[in-house]
C-alpha cells in the first residue's frame, strides 16, 4: 500500500516537472520574438525593443519634465480653470479659456463647462489658489499634467505670470 502511495508521489511530482518546462518552453518560444523583430499591442512596442517592455513605454518623456514651450508644443489641448463656489459646498472648477486646442483634438470641454476632475471639496485652512492650468494631449485629448495659479502667476510652471503663459500658447502653436 504504501509502495503505491510512493509510485504515485513520484509519478505526480514527474507529471508536474514535465508539465512546468513544456510551459517554460512554450512560454519562451511565444514570448520572445525573433532577432529583428518588434511586437506590436496597441500601437506601442511591446516586445522585441531593447530593454523590454518598460522601455519601450517610457521612451516618451512625461509631459511635465519637458520645458515649458515643448510642453506647450506637445499638448493637443491646453484650458484655464476658475475655481467657483458651488451650492454644496465645492470649489468648482469652470473652464475659462481654451488656450490651445488642436484641429482633429476630441477635446469634451467647452468654455462654462465644469472640469470635474480639478474640482474639489476644501479642508480647514486649505487653499490651492484661484484655477488651475491643464494640458492634454492626443487626438482624444487626455489630461496629462495639471496645475493651479494664485493670482496671475502659476508658481507648477516656474512662477510664469498668466499673461506670459498666453503669449507662449500662442506663439508655440495654440
Amino acid at each position: 500500500m504504501l509502495q503505491k502511495f510512493f509510485n504515485g508521489l513520484v509519478f505526480g511530482a514527474g507529471f508536474f516537472v514535465a508539465v512546468a518546462l513544456l510551459g517554460w518552453f512554450l512560454a519562451y518560444v511565444l514570448m520572445v520574438p525573433p532577432e529583428g523583430r518588434t511586437i506590436y499591442w496597441g500601437g506601442a512596442p511591446v516586445l522585441g525593443a531593447p530593454g523590454g517592455m518598460q522601455e519601450a513605454r517610457g521612451k516618451q518623456t512625461p509631459l511635465y519634465d519637458l520645458p515649458l514651450e515643448q510642453q506647450i508644443e506637445r499638448a493637443s489641448a491646453i484650458i484655464i480653470t476658475r475655481f467657483e463656489a458651488a451650492a454644496d459646498g465645492r470649489r468648482k472648477a469652470v473652464v475659462a479659456e481654451i488656450l490651445k486646442r488642436d484641429p482633429g483634438a476630441r477635446l469634451q470641454y467647452q468654455v462654462g463647462d465644469e472640469y470635474p476632475s480639478a474640482s474639489y471639496y476644501p479642508k480647514e485652512g486649505e487653499d490651492r489658489g484661484d484655477g488651475a492650468v491643464v494640458f492634454f494631449e492626443g487626438v482624444s485629448a487626455d489630461a496629462r499634467y495639471s496645475t493651479t495659479f494664485r493670482g496671475d502667476r502659476v508658481s507648477g510652471l516656474g512662477d510664469i505670470p498668466l499673461k506670459l503663459f498666453r503669449e507662449k500658447c500662442t506663439q508655440t502653436g495654440g
